[in-house]
Formats: C-alpha cells, sequence, structure tokens
C-alpha cells in the first residue's frame, strides 16, 4: 500500500471514531500533543522505527509515556498503528488528522511572517481582520523574517499577501530600470 494510503486510511478512521463517539476536539488535542511529542523527542521515533526492538515493547513504552496523557481511542490507534509495523507513518497519520479536522471544521490556515515579533494583541487584531475577509476561523501561525525589513506577509491556504517592505523595494527598483534613458534628448 502506498504510503499517503496508509496515512489517509489510518487517520480517517480515527477521525470517523472521534466524530461518531463525539470527542472529535479531544483527539484533535491529542494529535498536536503527539506531533509536539515526537518532534521534541527523535528518540521517540527512533524507537519505534527500530526493527530488533519487538512490538510488545513499544507499546509498552508507547503505553508508559502517553497513557495519561492521551485518550484511551488515541492509545488504540497508537497499538494498532505498532501491531500493524506502521510506526514510521504515526507522524504523518497525525498530521493528516488534522488537516481532515481542520477541513471539516472550515479553519483556514494562516501563516504571518513579520520582520520582528508582534504582540499577542497585534496577532488576535490580524487574526480577526483574516477570518472577517475568508469568513471562517482561522489558526494563525507567525514568523519572524528579518529580510522582510518592515511590513508584513500573509499566506492563507495557498494565497499571499505580500505587504512587505523588501517586496516594495523590489518592486521601485524594477520601475527604476524599466525607464527609458531615451526621454532626456527629447527634452
Amino acid at each position: 500500500m502506498h504510503h499517503s494510503q496508509i496515512n489517509t486510511r489510518y487517520a480517517k478512521s480515527i477521525f470517523l471514531l472521534a466524530e461518531e463517539k463525539e470527542i472529535l476536539g479531544d483527539i484533535k488535542k491529542d494529535m498536536d500533543f503527539l506531533l509536539s511529542a515526537l518532534e521534541d523527542n527523535p528518540e521517540i521515533n527512533t524507537l519505534l522505527e527500530h526493527p530488533v526492538i519487538k512490538s510488545s515493547k513499544k507499546i509498552q513504552v508507547l503505553n508508559e509515556i502517553f497513557k495519561d496523557k492521551v485518550n484511551k481511542y488515541t492509545m488504540s490507534l497508537l497499538h494498532l498503528i505498532v501491531k500493524n509495523n506502521r510506526e514510521k507513518h504515526l507522524n504523518e497519520i497525525c498530521r493528516h488528522f488534522v488537516v481532515i479536522y481542520k477541513k471539516s471544521k472550515g479553519i483556514r490556515s494562516a501563516m504571518l511572517t513579520t520582520s520582528f515579533d508582534l504582540s499577542r494583541t497585534h496577532l488576535e487584531n490580524i487574526k480577526r481582520s483574516i477570518e472577517k475577509i475568508f469568513k471562517a476561523p482561522v489558526e494563525l501561525d507567525s514568523a519572524v523574517d528579518e529580510s522582510t525589513i518592515g511590513g508584513m506577509i500573509i499566506q492563507v491556504d495557498d494565497k499571499q499577501l505580500d505587504l512587505s517592505v523588501a517586496r516594495q523595494i523590489s518592486q521601485l527598483r524594477s520601475k527604476l530600470f524599466d525607464i527609458d534613458f531615451n526621454v532626456q534628448g527629447k527634452i
């Protein structure tokens, strides 16, 4: 089975179960938590993907790490993934679940890039403005990129609005090079 099919199948399965049990929000929190834990602790991935370590040992370690921190259905998913030797897909299964969840809730993902950190108030105001424009809830992430010089770049899904000073300077530079220098002879 192709990797994306594996990710999709497991993510959809836990999504449908969570929807049926009316615990979508809880499972979404679990998926975010798992993604964060796997990112912050690469040794968990190393353990899960190690071919010599038995499935029973992997399940025991997962129980010790996550049992009291995630929903019982999330634990069942982790056990199933290990039993079916799909451990290397865990990150992508979690990510795919989050994508399915956001799509089901109509949540848009937005990335705001500025040349410096913005206050929580500024971020909330920008988030509300984006939500008003797209008429949908938005999850806003932010990043700092000093090369923007000033202003901001807002990306929502596949749309981008570049209001950075760096882009404006680039446009001015292009316009300056487009000036026809033969105008002097006509004056």
